[in-house]
């Protein structure tokens, strides 16, 4: 079966979002820095590509009505109207239910909160997202979703980074991108507006529901 999203698992802009390259809006490219190499003869004079968060494309998932799929959010995104959790559905980043009961067991055994532990092993640095709640869905019946798939890496927003130390295997918690949900400028104008239509085609927003990062029932 075709995936739903299929033209969008394709588009190599995704692909490049999904593994961290920022894009610049200004430029309609690839953002460039400063190469950073501490090797002053060995630094790229035209720069390097900006690539921060993101994950490492280890392999294709298909997501279908018997995965629900979970996300970290901000509250304050919540819409109003008949699908107020619509807003939160409108991201390309989500875990599977067994990663979210991981992170649980993993902050209890810290004696740490789930958010915080959340944003150490996804990456979330506190400028990218509140995680002050969890949103939960299910695609509906018949549709069936691609997302990339993999283990995170390191993040900064500037002022707060959070390490993935890729010596720690053991540790990595696989997430997912699924193509075609966002803002990213590739999905066209108004930002957001496709990426938001998707979610509403894709998933089965009656399924949705909003949880407390405190919840005990998720802490495994």
């Amino acid at each position: 079966m075709t995936a739903a999203n299929e033209s969008f698992f394709r588009n190599s802009w995704l692909l490049a979002e999904a593994e961290g390259y920022q894009y610049d809006r200004s430029a309609g490219a690839l953002k460039k820095i400063a190469d950073p190499n501490p090797n002053a003869a060995q630094r790229n004079a035209r720069g390097v590509f900006d690539r921060t968060g993101g994950l490492i494309y280890r392999r294709r998932v298909t997501l279908a009505a018997d995965n629900r799929l979970y996300r970290f959010a901000a509250r304050k995104f919540i819409g109003g109207g008949a699908q107020p959790l619509l807003p939160l559905l409108n991201s390309p980043w989500w875990i599977e239910r067994e990663r979210l009961y991981l992170l649980g067991y993993r902050a209890r055994q810290a004696g740490r909160k789930i958010a915080d532990m959340a944003r150490d092993q996804l990456a979330l640095p506190t400028d990218w997202t509140d995680c002050d709640c969890i949103v939960a869905v299910t695609p509906k019946p018949g549709i069936v979703i691609a997302a990339y798939a993999g283990p995170g890496l390191t993040a900064s927003d500037g002022k707060d980074t959070r390490i993935v130390a890729h010596e720690a295997p053991h540790l990595h918690l696989d997430q997912m991108y699924v193509p075609g949900l966002g803002r990213h400028p590739a999905l066209g104008k108004p930002w957001g507006a496709t990426g938001t239509t998707n979610a509403s085609a894709w998933f089965d927003v009656a399924t949705a529901r909003l949880f407390d990062p405190a919840d005990s029932a998720i802490h495994g």
